[in-house]
């Protein structure tokens, strides 16, 4: 199976954006005319391409995994195969719960007074947090925001499998589209009828996306219409579709106050459009640092909201928080943090090779 580097080259100015996003890059800087606040609202919208094209390329390379096998008529195998990359999912959810629980933890230890009643009503109150429901499916929140990605991928990738074994994907397809239009409500919608609950989620969100890519992998319907799709046409369809979704993302949360900007509607033709380029240019940016970058974004997900901490928390210590609200320092912390990020994870991969 030929290496899809496309991919990798999107995942890396996907985790960009994912980073800038976290650090709000340039809110609350003002540069003549320019707005910090407009600008950061601004990529921040932007960026929503994100995490759905990190769930329509899982669903793609993993269905893409399943087709190999499925040629050579080794249902078993599709079955290990499933397992495996489910359990490799779990492990590195629960391996990065754990380690963010202890850094938070710390964190709390080192600004709690020395004493057994503070410090036992600082972890009692820390672990009264905990909540099983967010931990096995939303993990939101608890004892950090933005590991929600992992349970939310493996909840949908446990389901497109169970569907593509049954062979029913192209009614997951279609009852995922209206479980998502209906997460909607629990976003930017928010105004037209507020769903009560978290849409930020594997079946909400997640599961359109994951079966979108696992659809364009499996039916070669969509590699067809990506090869004779113009180029040209479908750039400039990009940068339509890019504008399409601020401008929905103003009406929707800066117009009529929705209260979550996680996905909106446009986000689905734009992903799509997205992808049929990387279907079609699958070769594009082999080698490039963004492809390198890319080919971690996973790790650089998981690991930069403790890279932005430690240096918060750093700064504080030394007493430089007034550098942090710096025009230069909002312009550079988000590709120090990457950068930071990335360097991170490859020697804790360096680590655990040595190690076994």
């Amino acid at each position: 199976m030929e290496r899809n580097n496309m991919i990798d080259y999107v995942k890396g100015f996907a985790i960009l954006f994912v980073v800038a996003i976290h650090t709000k890059a340039v809110q609350g800087a003002h540069l003549g005319i320019i707005d910090g606040d407009d600008a950061n609202f601004i990529i921040n919208t932007l960026a929503r391409f994100a995490v759905p094209f990190f769930f329509a390329a899982s669903g793609y390379l993993f269905v893409q995994k399943l087709n190999t096998i499925q040629r050579d008529n080794k249902n078993a195998e599709q079955v290990q195969y499933a397992k495996k990359y489910i359990r490799k999912l779990i492990k590195l959810y629960l391996a990065w719960f754990i380690f963010y629980f202890l850094f938070e933890l710390a964190v709390n230890f080192i600004e709690t007074e020395k004493n057994s009643a503070a410090l036992w009503n600082m972890f009692t109150n820390y672990i009264d947090h905990f909540s099983l429901w967010s931990f096995i499916y939303l993990g939101d929140g608890w004892p950090v925001y933005h590991l929600w990605f992992l349970p939310a991928l493996i909840w949908a990738i446990l389901i497109l499998f169970l569907f593509i074994q049954m062979r029913l994907i192209r009614v997951l397809f279609v009852v995922s589209i209206g479980l998502h239009l209906i997460g909607l409500f629990g976003q930017s919608y928010s105004f037209l009828f507020d769903i009560p609950f978290n849409t930020r989620d594997g079946i909400f969100f997640a599961l359109f996306y994951v079966t979108l890519g696992g659809m364009m992998a499996k039916y070669p319907v969509f590699a067809s219409f990506a090869r004779k799709m113009p180029t040209r046409s479908a750039v400039i369809w990009l940068g339509i579709l890019s504008c399409v979704q601020i401008l929905e993302g103003f009406i929707t949360l800066q117009v009529y106050d929705g209260k979550a900007e996680n996905y909106f509607i446009s986000t689905i033709p734009l992903v799509i459009v997205l992808f049929l380029l990387v279907i079609k240019h699958n070769q594009m940016g082999k080698g490039s640092v963004m492809a390198k970058i890319g080919a971690k974004a996973v790790g650089i997900y998981v690991s930069h909201v403790f890279i932005m901490a430690s240096i918060h928390i750093l700064m504080h210590r030394m007493g430089l928080t007034m550098v942090e609200d710096w025009l230069l320092w909002k312009v550079i912390i988000t590709p120090i943090v990457l950068l930071l990020a990335f360097i991170f994870y490859n020697l804790l991969q360096n680590g655990k090779k040595l190690a076994s």
